[in-house]
């Protein structure tokens, strides 16, 4: 199972938000690119990097520059290590410039389920009204400014995207998960798969940030009708919640585990160590 530590930017800080809330920040004092050698060195095969700035604005700043410092870093240290990116990634010319720059693998979620949204039948008028319920005002041309980007990505380019699913009480949460869509996580993916899309980061909101362990009851359910899908996700990772081993241990013994877990604020306190997450839960097939 991939172990795969996360480095979440507020601009060009390192930060963990409490349940995706931008009004309750961790910020700590670390620089991204030292964050990752770190990583690096314990033997990650995967480094998960999210502008929380860009997900909650739909705009990019700082954020490249701390990009190209960790992409240097990796080339140094272990240049079999991915990284997957995202946060605010909605454009085609954005994946594309990333990808050059040596980003392997992109992560879209707002941009995607709004579009699968509307091709579902919602309205545009819906969709602003799910953004006021939640407080936030829809700005069509940062949430969805290129409405064909699902059929602008051609098929190879679609092997190095990942789909965030992210979910509050089984409903589908965006842009920078401050809305949420009625949409479950199970029929999003089922969608996404039959356009080609294989690879997906599940993340429970509620969990996330919390160190409250991960829930077992809201995974499960998803991962199982998944599996039964008879077109299968090529990656599956899960993220949310997860602060000891027993999380970790609890997810490698189902029945239809995960490839993969995304950790965070429970590395930065002290409650995982990362050398020994690597030793004793990533394989060399896992490489």
């Amino acid at each position: 199972m991939l172990i795969i530590p996360a480095i979440d930017l507020k601009r060009n800080k390192v930060v963990r938000l409490y349940k995706g809330n931008f009004s309750n920040v961790s910020q700590y004092n670390v620089k991204a690119d030292a964050v990752a050698r770190k990583f690096l060195t314990a033997g990650v095969k995967r480094l998960h990097i999210v502008f929380l700035w860009g997900a909650h604005t739909g705009q990019l700043s700082e954020e490249k520059v701390v990009i190209s410092q960790i992409i240097r870093m990796r080339d140094i240290y272990d240049n079999t290590c991915k990284i997957q990116v995202g946060g605010g990634l909605r454009r085609y010319s954005q994946i594309k410039a990333f990808i050059e720059e040596g980003v392997d693998y992109i992560i879209l979620g707002t941009s995607i389920i709004i579009s699968i949204a509307l091709e579902e039948g919602f309205l545009k008028n819906d969709i602003k009204l799910f953004y006021q319920q939640s407080g936030k005002i829809f700005n069509e041309d940062k949430e969805i400014p290129e409405i064909d980007l699902i059929d602008r990505i051609e098929y190879a380019l679609k092997e190095k995207v990942i789909i965030s699913i992210d979910y509050r009480k089984n409903e589908i949460a965006l842009s920078g998960w401050e809305v949420t869509i009625p949409l479950t996580p199970y029929y999003v993916i089922e969608k996404l798969l039959k356009k080609g899309f294989k690879r997906f980061i599940v993340t429970n909101v509620e969990r996330d940030g919390t160190l409250n362990g991960i829930d077992l009851t809201s995974v499960v359910p998803i991962l199982k009708k998944i599996y039964g899908l008879t077109e299968r996700p090529e990656e599956i990772i899960v993220s949310g919640g997860i602060t000891t081993e027993k999380d970790i241990e609890a997810l490698q013994q189902m029945k239809y585990k995960p490839d993969g877990v995304i950790i965070g604020k429970a590395i930065y306190q002290g409650k995982l160590d990362i050398h020994t997450l690597v030793k004793k839960f990533q394989g060399s097939q896992d490489a």
